[in-house]
């Protein structure tokens, strides 16, 4: 990050709270406690009337903000509760960039709302628990999304699911999507001139290319509707009975679920899985209240787990 760059975050955070201690700039931008006073004296310099001191944390005197804009309390709360969902299920360039764009809408919040955030931030929290699908660390999903608004291609080195092998992509890069618990890139894959579904977690290189992508692929929906490749996604529906829905607990939603519906006393549950073996063992626990609908090879792997028991 340049200089320029910096001052700009410092003076959103100065904008965004009622005391900065020069110990949170430093964690916020890496940068030593030396170089966050030559900051502050630089934004003092320049104009910007900055009061407190480094003991008691650095603020903006009263009157020096931008007109506040006007949100809700509950407009408050979301970006509130989307803040912890980004910090846990994105990699570090999204962290970093959203906190810094949250920043610049606190700046310009009324004192009123800054103080009910702070004062229900640390009553929002996520539990902790350790995902293969949450280790998405080296910035591998920005690096995506900037393939896909440039639309240029990427090079990834990519682990196989069935083996440790690794394999060197070109990709053009379509659209991403999250499911139970993983980040997952669809593109076309030229070394199998055909398109793929790759989960970010085992992608352990990717680099950016300025290949620009020629060929005009389908939209994002038209994959996440059905998707052949070696990680295919396959459509399931079950049904049951409405009263039952309370039994199958959230666990759904870990399963795949995109569709939900209740027509009389009949619920439909429609799933979108990349395993029917995986799924099935799932569905043992609701067999008993639960009817597969579609497809059949999902009913068929039942039946096999079910003869193997004693």
């Amino acid at each position: 990050m340049n200089r320029i760059d910096r001052l700009s975050g410092i003076l959103n955070m100065l904008q965004s709270a009622t005391a900065v201690k020069p110990k949170l700039i430093t964690q916020r931008f890496g940068i030593s406690l030396r170089t966050v006073y030559r900051d502050i004296k630089a934004l003092e310099e320049s104009g910007v009337p900055i009061a407190g001191d480094s003991r008691t944390g650095y603020s903006l005197v009263e009157g020096y903000k931008l007109p506040p804009l006007m949100f809700s309390e509950d407009e408050a709360f979301a970006f509130l509760a989307a803040e912890k969902l980004v910090d846990k299920f994105t990699d570090g360039g999204l962290k970093t960039a959203y906190k810094s764009g949250v920043d610049k809408i606190r700046s310009v919040m009324r004192v009123a709302q800054i103080d009910t955030l702070s004062a229900v931030d640390g009553r929002v929290g996520m539990l902790e628990f350790n995902h293969p699908g949450t280790a998405v660390d080296p910035g591998y999903l920005q690096q995506v999304m900037g393939g896909i608004a440039r639309r240029c291609r990427i090079l990834i080195t990519y682990k196989a699911h069935s083996s440790d092998s690794e394999s060197v992509r070109e990709i053009d890069p379509i659209g991403i999507f999250f499911s139970m618990a993983n980040w997952y890139m669809i593109g076309y894959c030229h070394s199998r001139n055909d398109y793929r579904t790759f989960r970010l977690s085992r992608i352990t290189k990717l680099e950016q290319t300025e290949r620009a992508v020629s060929k005009q692929h389908p939209p994002l929906d038209t994959f996440l509707a059905g998707l052949g490749g070696e990680d295919e996604l396959q459509r399931i529906v079950i049904s049951l009975k409405r009263d039952d829905l309370k039994i199958i607990n959230d666990s759904k939603y870990y399963q795949g679920l995109v569709a939900e519906t209740v027509e009389g006393d009949r619920a439909e549950l429609q799933f979108m899985v990349f395993s029917l073996e995986r799924f099935a063992r799932w569905y043992l626990s609701y067999i008993d209240i639960a009817d597969i609908e579609y497809p059949d090879a999902l009913q068929e792997i039942v039946n096999s787990i079910l003869s193997k028991a004693h």
